[in-house]
């Protein structure tokens, strides 16, 4: 097929332009130029700002488009003027209007109204508009991505590479509130299988595209951690579960701070997700060791250049208030 990417030169993006290349397809890299990453060879390459114009792209035929930047209704609006067959736009979880339940199905409503004031609604309020005006064009099949957290080689936002990093340097390590309780993300290779997979099988309509491929706890994930980092002489580490109230009494930022938490009962189901319509069409998550493994890999390579998550200095000092209490 002859794909268009949109986007493609920075974490996701260029997992899935990889995915396409290495599965013989002819892909067209569409973006400004500002990031510049190592193209598979046989990558073309187009230069503009979706913003300012799609001069370089539009008026050709296209077998799929694939659209992983598309944050608002006028970029979407824009791009519905391309010829193709088909459209995979990458959109997220926080579509979804109620998340405060568990095992939403692709079927639960979205986001309609907002309040534009409202950073976390108008991501996911935006996010769902998109959605709308794709499946509503006569463009093509079209194809939606739900994605929570995407982890994996080259990512910029350093939350699940946080913990990939903290188990490695060992000693105590504070992990937030049950041991229990389930999380999910995605690796980014994955997605990126699943949509080139999607793409070649014809698939069409929204999935929770979110792994892994069975419930997972934060217990889970942290022992994956630490099973990777010891087979690269990490120094040992425990880990220590700290109450939830001690940590926000103390301004400890969820998802930021501690990556893969969060307590406020609106997003309770955030991380439960029904991923079995993708797990079903062909979503292959791979085991949570080998992205840590790929993450730390990484790492040793490149070094992590946005490194998220919280200070040693501070995850000290908690520490040393627990032990206190």
């Amino acid at each position: 097929m002859r794909i268009l990417v949109l986007g493609g030169t920075r974490f996701l993006g260029r997992h899935i332009v990889e995915r396409l290349a290495l599965c013989g397809h002819r892909v067209v890299c569409f973006h400004r130029g500002q990031t510049r990453a190592a193209l598979p060879a046989g990558v073309e390459e187009r230069y503009g700002d979706r913003n300012a114009g799609l001069d370089a792209i539009v008026g050709e035929p296209w077998d799929a488009v694939v659209d992983t930047c598309c944050y608002r209704p006028e970029q979407m609006r824009a791009t519905l003027k391309l010829r193709t067959d088909r459209y995979l736009l990458i959109s997220t979880a926080n579509v979804y209007a109620d998340l405060s339940h568990p095992h939403l199905a692709e079927t639960a409503p979205t986001i309609e109204t907002f309040d534009p004031n409202d950073e976390a609604a108008s991501y996911g309020g935006n996010k769902a508009a998109c959605e709308r005006l794709l499946v509503q064009s006569r463009i093509g099949k079209a194809l939606v991505f739900r994605a929570g957290l995407i982890a994996g080689t080259w990512d910029p936002t350093g939350r699940f590479t946080y913990w990939c990093r903290r188990l490695l340097r060992g000693g105590s390590v504070l992990a937030p509130g049950d041991s229990g309780r389930p999380i999910q993300y995605i690796d980014a290779a994955d997605l990126a299988a699943f949509a080139e997979h999607a793409l070649a099988a014809d698939l069409e309509g929204a999935f929770n595209v979110v792994g892994p491929a069975s419930r997972t706890s934060m217990a889970e994930l942290l022992d994956a951690c630490a099973s990777v980092a010891a087979g690269r002489a990490a120094p040992p580490a425990t880990i220590v579960w700290v109450n939830e109230e001690l940590l926000l009494q103390q301004g400890v930022e969820e998802w930021s701070e501690l990556p893969l938490w969060l307590t406020d009962p609106n997003f309770a189901g955030i991380l439960q997700l029904d991923n079995s319509r993708a797990l079903n069409a062909g979503l292959t998550p791979r085991p949570t060791v080998d992205t840590v493994r790929a993450v730390l890999d990484w790492l040793a390579r490149d070094g992590d250049a946005a490194p998220a998550g919280m200070l040693p200095e501070r995850e000290a000092e908690l520490l040393r208030l627990t032990t206190v209490g």
